[in-house]
């Protein structure tokens, strides 16, 4: 009766160990988990992570280098001493540089257009100087004629400069005319420079 029993309970143990078993003849465990692939989907969860906050730290240090860069190139104010400086504070400055700095320009450009045209009105003087210089003869020739010459180019040239405007080209040519005609025989500057010039033989050594 006990040998039937031990026979029994020894069949009913040879299905469980035989399921332990794996086909090459190895005990494994069917419902064990995976460890090496769970561990494999973490390591790579974690580099992601890392790449994105090492990104994001790059691209802020980038972004308040700007600022700093940007806060060198801009002067100081005297609103701006003793206050905090702000990003906002940063770029409101420079928008006000910016606007100052296209005011200089406009004037520098007006500026140039200016002494343009005192260079081609001086350019064009110089010229008829020239041609004047080439018609006149030899100081050892005619000493008095060299001094009467530079006496009318003098007042000439006082009575131009002080009533030629050099702003821009239209007041140049308006002015310019108004000096051709004062030098008109019957106008006063020109009687007065004539009247040094046919005194002068007299009062020349």
């Amino acid at each position: 009766m006990s040998r039937s029993r031990s026979a029994a309970a020894s069949s009913s143990q040879k299905p469980d160990d035989m399921d332990l078993m794996s086909p090459d003849g190895s005990a494994s465990s069917p419902s064990a988990p995976n460890t090496p692939a769970t561990n494999s989907g973490g390591f790579s969860s974690d580099r992601k992570k890392a790449t994105h906050l090492r990104c994001e730290r790059q691209r802020r240090e980038a972004i308040n280098s700007g600022y700093s860069d940007l806060k060198d190139l801009i002067p100081q104010t005297t609103t701006s001493l003793g206050c905090k400086t702000t990003n906002a504070a940063i770029l409101f400055r420079a928008c006000d540089f910016m606007s100052q700095l296209k005011t200089d320009i406009s004037d520098a450009d007006k500026q140039l257009a200016q002494l343009n045209a005192q260079a081609a009105a001086l350019e064009m003087i110089a010229s008829e100087y020239e041609q004047m210089a080439s018609s006149v003869p030899d100081a050892g020739q005619s000493t008095i004629q060299v001094k009467m010459l530079q006496l009318l180019l003098d007042d000439c040239f006082t009575s131009f400069s002080s009533q030629v405007d050099f702003t821009t080209y239209a007041t140049i040519t308006r002015t310019l005319l108004s000096w051709v005609e004062s030098l008109a025989p019957n106008a006063e500057p020109f009687k007065s420079t004539a009247g040094k010039m046919v005194t002068m033989p007299f009062t020349s050594p």
